[in-house]
């Protein structure tokens, strides 16, 4: 009697967790991939800034 109601309650226990509705789709965020295109395909403010300079002294040797 005892192994009967040890394999009744195994049984419960393990049918319990098997429902088709138990689980929720998981939620992903999505990844941002044209913020680093627009980042590396402009120049940088730094070489913008270099090539004015040049240009601002390169004008004004010349005169």
């Amino acid at each position: 009697m005892k192994t009967f109601a040890a394999a009744t309650v195994l049984a419960l226990a393990g049918a319990t967790g098997a429902q088709a509705d138990g689980y929720s789709d998981p939620v992903v965020e999505p990844v941002v991939i044209r913020e680093a295109a627009v980042q590396d395909s402009a120049p940088s403010a730094e070489l913008v800034m270099l090539l004015a300079t040049l240009a601002v002294f390169g004008a004004a040797l010349s005169h």
